[in-house]
C-alpha cells in the first residue's frame, strides 16, 4: 500500500453494505438537500458501493462518484444497473483527485476523509477539493472522534452481522481498536467471518488506520487551504455542532 487510504477488496468490499442497513440512511436527506439547493454537478468522494450515489441518481440529482477500489466501483455499477442507471465513476485516490470537471458540491460522507492517516495527504486532498470546485462551490465533510472506542480498546467486539441474500450464509464483522491520542490516529483491526450451517467457511483480516480531528483544528485546516464561510453541523441536522453530537459535518465555500 503506497497511500494512506483503506483498500476495500475481498470480503470487506462484498459485505460493506452490512454497515448501513436499508434506506433512508441517517445522512441521506442532509446531503441530498444541500446538493439540490446548490444546483449543478456534485462529486461524492468515497462513493463506494453507491450507498448514497445510487439513490441520488434515482432522484434526478447530477452526481458523479470517486473511489479508489475497483471492486467497490464494480458493485456500485451493478446496483445502479438494476435501476437502469449508468453512473459516472472515477477510480482515483482522493488525495490525487484530478478530473476535467469543476463541481458545485464536493462531499465526503461517513468519515471517509479520515482514512487519510497522513496529515500531508489530508492537506493535499483538501487543496484538490478546493481546486475542483466552481467559485462559490461548497465542500461538505463528515468527521467524528472515536470517543466510545477509548473506553474499550484492545477488545474484540461484534460490530455488524447480516445474512447473505444468495444462500443465507451468516456474516459477522468483528472489530478491535487501539488509539494513539497524542497523534490522533486509531488502528483498527477488522475480522470478517462467513458461516454456513454453523460452520466457518470463509474469513478475512484487515488492518486500517484512521485519523481524527477536533472541531477547531479542522476549521483551521480548511481556512489554510482557502475555504471560507465555514459552518459545522451536528449529526446531520441544521443545528450547530456541540459536544452532544457524535458526528460533525463541516460545510465551507470556495470564494
Amino acid at each position: 500500500m503506497t497511500k494512506s487510504e483503506w483498500h476495500y477488496t475481498g470480503l470487506s468490499a462484498q459485505y460493506y453494505d452490512l454497515w448501513f442497513g436499508n434506506e433512508p440512511y441517517v445522512d441521506q436527506v442532509f446531503y441530498h438537500r444541500r446538493i439540490a439547493d446548490a444546483g449543478g454537478l456534485a462529486l461524492e468522494i468515497g462513493s463506494g458501493t453507491g450507498r448514497l450515489l445510487v439513490p441520488y441518481l434515482r432522484a434526478g440529482l447530477a452526481v458523479e462518484g470517486l473511489d479508489s477500489s475497483p471492486e467497490m466501483i464494480a458493485i456500485c455499477r451493478s446496483k445502479a444497473r438494476e435501476y437502469g442507471i449508468t453512473p459516472v465513476l472515477h477510480q482515483q485516490f482522493m488525495q490525487e483527485l484530478d478530473l476535467p470537471h469543476r463541481y458545485a458540491t464536493i462531499y465526503v460522507p461517513f468519515g471517509s476523509f479520515q482514512i487519510l492517516a497522513q496529515r500531508d495527504e489530508a492537506f493535499e486532498a483538501l487543496q484538490r477539493f478546493h481546486a475542483h470546485l466552481l467559485p462559490g462551490g461548497q465542500v461538505l465533510i463528515s468527521l467524528f472522534v472515536p470517543w466510545a472506542d477509548f473506553r474499550r480498546e484492545n477488545q474484540w467486539r461484534l460490530r455488524r452481522s447480516g445474512t447473505r441474500p444468495t444462500d443465507g450464509a451468516l456474516i459477522h464483522i468483528y472489530e478491535c481498536t487501539r488509539s494513539n491520542r497524542f497523534e490522533q490516529v486509531q488502528t483498527i483491526w477488522l475480522r470478517f467471518e462467513v458461516y454456513k450451517s454453523s460452520r466457518l467457511v470463509d474469513s478475512e483480516m484487515r488492518t486500517h488506520q484512521l485519523r481524527w480531528y477536533h472541531k477547531y483544528e479542522f476549521e483551521m485546516m480548511l481556512e489554510k487551504v482557502g475555504f471560507r464561510h465555514i459552518i459545522v453541523y451536528g449529526d446531520y441536522t441544521d443545528m450547530p455542532a456541540s459536544d452532544r453530537h457524535g458526528e460533525l459535518v463541516f460545510s465551507a465555500m470556495k470564494k
